[in-house]
């Protein structure tokens, strides 16, 4: 069998679609008259005593604001330096403590399994548990410790650039 095939027929188009520019550029048409038509108000003139000490005033602004931007760009360049010195003290610190805990850890299982006494072997473990505690404490204290002094120098350009006198 075959089918019949079906023709669309379009329908009939609707009325034709304005410009899109065109509708978008007569607002602004109007607004370009309006500033065009607006009288300019005349501008006064100041004696060259005033401007001279005005521009000097606004050239000693400058330079002071200048000045400041230099002292703010150094405390932060210095400070940048500092803050990488520190983290990278604080990573190495953080590498070697995971690096002596791991050492210890495996010596504590070592020792563990080296011993055939269980009486000897709860001893030895308990002992090595808790120098790998204590001496795992010392290594975080030390990190925290060296964390506050890093971010207290990473600071400190830029609290004595805020308050230097002016």
């Amino acid at each position: 069998m075959a089918e019949v095939k079906k023709t669309r027929t379009r329908s009939p188009k609707s009325a034709p679609k304005a410009d899109l520019v065109e509708l978008a550029a007569a607002p602004v048409a109007e607004n370009v008259e309006v500033i065009e038509a607006t009288p300019v108000a005349p501008t006064a003139t100041l004696p060259a005593p005033v401007i001279v000490e005005t521009v000097k005033k606004a050239e000693e602004a400058f330079s002071t604001v200048r000045s400041q931007g230099d002292a703010f760009r150094h405390a932060m360049r210095e400070s940048a330096t500092v803050s990488a010195k520190g983290a990278l003290e604080v990573n190495g610190k953080i590498i070697e403590a995971l690096h002596s805990q791991g050492h210890a850890a495996i010596e504590l299982w070592r020792t563990a399994l080296d011993n055939k006494d269980l009486q000897t072997a709860l001893k030895t473990q308990t002992q090595a548990a808790r120098d790998v505690f204590e001496t795992a404490s010392a290594q975080w204290k030390d990190i925290a410790e060296t964390t506050a002094h890093w971010m207290t120098k990473s600071f400190e350009p830029l609290r004595s650039a805020l308050h230097r006198p002016r």
